[in-house]
């Protein structure tokens, strides 16, 4: 039990300790660095809403642990196309993503 709470307490330090499909620490609202959309997670689904009308949905779609990191899957409302990405938890707060269509892009809680 001891071991298991010191690896998690890595693993927060690391990575925030993100869990599944579940609900984690990624779970709230992030912005976009370049202040285009912010996005909701919530228990392993996500939703993306333009910043200056809060609400146009851009994306809708799911989010799940992969290793120090985590993988977006969502369909773009604007494209009408499926789209992944591969993100980083830089810190507890900042999140880097690389997509698998168009420029990479981070992420930071919004409070």
């Amino acid at each position: 039990m001891r071991a298991m709470m010191i690896v998690c307490g890595l693993a927060v330090s690391l990575a925030g300790c993100v869990t599944g499909s579940g609900g984690s620490s990624i779970d709230g609202n992030w912005g976009s660095d370049d202040g285009v959309f912010i996005a909701t997670f919530q228990n392993g689904a996500f939703t993306s809403r333009l910043t200056g009308t809060g609400e146009t949905v851009v994306a809708d779609g799911r989010y799940v642990r992969t290793g120090a990191g985590l993988r977006l899957n969502w369909t773009s409302i604007a494209a009408n196309e499926a789209r992944t990405a591969e993100c980083t938890l830089i810190t507890t707060r900042q999140l880097s993503c690389a997509p698998s269509v168009g420029q990479p892009f981070t992420m930071t809680r919004v409070r």
